[in-house]
């Protein structure tokens, strides 16, 4: 880049009236937040596809996508997503992936001060994965925001049965108004309402099962050898 001094000659001897610089640019690399694998046959003669979601970030539609179709194509026939210490993102996101389970139903309404509710459903033709393939949704007191309106999604739809713990209970929108002093005022001006009409602020979403599940560590926590597909929830889940 060149800048040139106001005026037109140099104020000092061999000053120049033009320089020239070198800037670096640098960005934050966005991570795949995505990671799966196929876990073998356990109880009822399942091939779980195990499927991690950290974030909600601008990779994580196509991520998950692609996560599914090669699960499917290695055969399997029953789901796991792990949503544990996922902070949330990017809210429309978590209603693209829920179209990828279940087509043209109410994903999440969200509410402002005047009770006003606006409906966000799920595509009419996205679904990838047949409705009589199980769902297990892991969830955590990290399990936030975004996430939340996921699993809220699946679980009220009755299209996924939540194991874990209950979620963190970040359901509101903020905004940000700048002030003339420099400072900030945040103003709440929406909340999320799950598909039953669940508020899920400060409350959480509560698991279907409350167990113990796989510690959250590389190499550990993929292992879904202690599901049931079995139970009787996956086949009538809770969804009330």
């Amino acid at each position: 880049m060149r800048i040139r001094r106001v005026g037109s000659s140099p104020q000092k001897p061999n000053d120049p009236v033009e320089q020239n610089y070198l800037l670096k640019r640098s960005g934050e690399v966005i991570k795949d937040p995505v990671y799966y694998k196929l876990n073998g046959v356990i109880n009822g003669g399942k091939k779980v596809g195990y499927i991690q979601i950290k974030e909600f970030n601008s990779l994580v539609k196509s991520s998950v996508e692609h996560a599914i179709v090669d699960l499917k194509n290695q055969g399997a026939n029953a789901f796991v997503l792990d949503l544990r210490g996922n902070p949330g993102g990017a809210f429309q996101s978590a209603v693209n992936i829920a179209s990828y389970f279940m087509n043209d139903s109410l994903a999440v309404s969200v509410v402002d001060s005047s009770s006003e509710s606006m409906p966000f459903r799920t595509s009419k033709q996205d679904s990838i994965i047949p409705s009589n393939i199980p769902i297990a949704i892991w969830t955590d007191k990290g399990t936030a925001s975004a996430s939340e309106v996921l699993v809220g999604a699946l679980h009220d739809n009755c299209r996924a049965v939540v194991m874990g713990d209950t979620t963190f209970g970040k359901g509101i929108i903020q905004a940000v108004y700048g002030l003339q002093d420099g400072s900030g005022l945040v103003l709440t001006v929406a909340k999320y309402v799950t598909p039953k009409g669940t508020s899920i602020q400060g409350v959480g979403i509560l698991p279907d099962i409350l167990s113990k599940l796989p510690p959250n560590l590389p190499g550990l926590r993929s292992d879904t050898s202690s599901i049931d597909f079995e139970n009787s929830l996956f086949s009538n889940p809770i969804c009330y």
